[in-house]
């Protein structure tokens, strides 16, 4: 969101918002006048998830009301913080929190949500909506466990997002492909990208909190062990002695803590760091595919559109 700041007028919230329910409880507005001064959009997306970002400014001390209905809204605050209510429950995200935050909020049942907004506070956030159900229609193991995890009606949870998911979010905000009539496509990929990065984050989170003490230790060691091993040639018992256990102990441990063998661990743990330096820029596709341990760029890009769905160039060149 590069370009000047707009204005924006109540009447175009009220139809990105496309429901009957949204309107302004104070101060008394016309639907011409000026409600934020930025950048703002609302879209539902194909893959049945909605996407609300804004970069704006509140022209008013504007208190807003919609109904909202059940699902789980994930969200990332870049700046700024908000005060709003659901189904009666006040709520103050990110108020006191210094850089970006990130939030979970379930709705269970259709309630009443509720935004005051402060004149002349900035926000900067990205939201996106998973439908009540969404999650369960997935076929993939993880997905009823992960739907577990949201909790019941009125649960919030609250976290610091990781370094993917802040740059998902911004990427969100100002996408900038280079053909804009794919901005639609490309935004619908980053919000898929930006809800399996907290998915995974929550995953890993469950895992880990089944691991403790000496036992955590060991883990944390063999993952500093396998980070330092550039050059692709990683043996599981070398990684084993690093971490001062049997292979079997460690196999079993790793299924544990990440739900995967020592060897995938190690083989998705490469290509998102390699994933991170073609986002930089600094380094050519082959350069990267040799620091992540493939001799051919032809095998890397295969393993690489494989696992997150673009190739390395297309990666490289939007970074």
């Amino acid at each position: 969101m590069n370009a000047a700041p707009q204005l924006i007028r109540f009447q175009d919230i009220h139809a990105m918002n496309r429901t009957d329910s949204f309107r302004v409880l104070a101060p008394v507005i016309r639907p011409e006048d000026v409600a934020l001064k930025g950048r703002f959009c609302s879209l539902n997306l194909r893959s049945g998830l909605r996407l609300h970002a804004t970069d704006s400014v509140d022209v008013h001390d504007m208190v807003t009301q919609a109904g909202a209905q059940p699902g789980t809204t994930l969200g990332l605050f870049l700046e700024g913080a908000a005060s709003m209510s659901l189904g009666g429950r006040a709520m103050d995200l990110g108020r006191g929190v210094s850089g970006p935050h990130a939030f979970a909020l379930t709705c269970a049942e259709p309630d009443l949500f509720e935004r005051r907004g402060l004149r002349n506070q900035r926000v900067r956030k990205v939201n996106v909506s998973i439908p009540q159900g969404w999650l369960e229609s997935e076929d993939w193991p993880q997905a009823k466990r992960l739907s577990g995890l949201i909790g019941d009606h009125l649960t919030l949870r609250t976290w610091g997002p990781s370094r993917r998911h802040v740059d998902l979010a911004m990427r969100l905000l100002d996408p900038s492909p280079d053909m804009p009539f794919l901005e639609g496509l490309y935004r619908e990929s980053l919000a898929l990208e930006f809800v399996g990065e907290i998915l995974r984050h929550w995953a890993e989170d469950d895992h880990q909190g089944r691991v403790c003490g000496r036992d955590l230790a060991r883990l944390r060691r063999a993952c500093d062990y396998i980070d330092g091993q550039s050059d692709g040639r990683l043996h599981v018992d070398q990684v084993a002695q690093a971490a001062g256990m049997s292979v079997s102990a460690l196999q079993r441990l790793f299924h544990a803590a990440h739900g995967t063998s020592v060897l995938e661990f190690a083989r998705v743990r490469r290509l998102e760091q390699a994933r991170q330096a073609l986002e930089k820029g600094h380094h050519s596709v082959t350069e990267v595919a040799l620091n992540a341990g493939y001799g051919s760029s032809a095998n890397f890009a295969t393993a690489f559109k494989r696992q997150f769905g673009v190739s390395p160039s297309q990666v490289r060149k939007r970074g």
